[in-house]
């Protein structure tokens, strides 16, 4: 009697889409807490209940991981660029351009698409600050430095060619408002590492407009206003002769 060969089948394991998302939480709250050179990713599964078997289903290694995060975070980043852009060229077409309306129009823009940014920045603040302080001696050292270079080359072709619009001024270099405005940017995006709570983000993107084409120079009262605020002075009548 003869008897058939038993054929051996192997059943890929199939990853959990919902074990990945706890493993990239989890990850996100070690690598802030320790840096990426000191995370393990032994803490990470503990921390979400997971062995290390399924870590590596889903990421090569840390890295891999972080990687995903920081690819993540720069393609928001261009999209919100592009968003802006757009927004920019949306106004100024179809549309007469003077001083008074584009510069209307852009601010309500800016207002917009700052708003926008500040939200950007404030949920992935924990992979900023990794970037900012917990990536030094990895490959990742360098990165946030390369995305802030390509955002203020980006700023400097705008300006550059308002200013040759004419629709801003002229006299002052558009790499130095380039660096100028990411830069703001950057250390808002450190601020946020630190805050407890989400803040009112609307104060905030109107004091930086205020700032940006204002200055710092004390707001002027208007004559009206200032003539309606000063306190009326006491008229004394004249003593009566008797």
């Amino acid at each position: 009697m003869t008897r058939g060969l038993l054929t051996r089948v192997t059943v890929a394991r199939i990853a959990d889409p919902n074990a990945r998302s706890s493993l990239i939480a989890a990850a996100r709250r070690e690598f802030v807490k320790n840096g990426l050179m000191r995370a393990r990713v032994e803490d990470i599964t503990a921390a979400c209940g997971l062995s290390k078997g399924a870590f590596y289903l889903h990421f090569e290694s840390k890295e891999a991981l972080f990687r995903s995060l920081v690819t993540e975070l720069m393609e928001h980043v261009t999209v919100h660029a592009n968003s802006r852009d757009e927004a920019y060229r949306t106004e100024m077409s179809g549309k007469r351009i003077n001083g008074i309306s584009w510069g209307n129009a852009v601010a309500a823009v800016d207002r917009r698409e700052d708003l926008a940014l500040l939200e950007l920045l404030w949920e992935w603040r924990d992979v900023c600050a990794v970037l900012l302080r917990g990536s030094s001696g990895t490959e990742f050292e360098g990165v946030l430095w390369e995305l802030i270079d390509a955002q203020v080359a980006r700023v400097s072709r705008e300006c550059g060619a308002l200013m040759k619009a004419r629709l801003i001024r002229d006299d002052v270099p558009g790499d130095l408002l380039g660096h100028m405005v990411v830069g703001t940017y950057m250390m808002m995006a450190r601020k946020l590492v630190d805050l407890p709570e989400k803040p009112d983000f609307t104060p905030w993107v109107g004091a930086l407009q205020a700032v940006l084409t204002e200055g710092l120079s004390p707001r002027r009262m208007p004559a009206a206003a200032k003539k309606k605020s000063e306190p009326k002075k006491k008229t004394v009548s004249p003593r009566k002769k008797r």
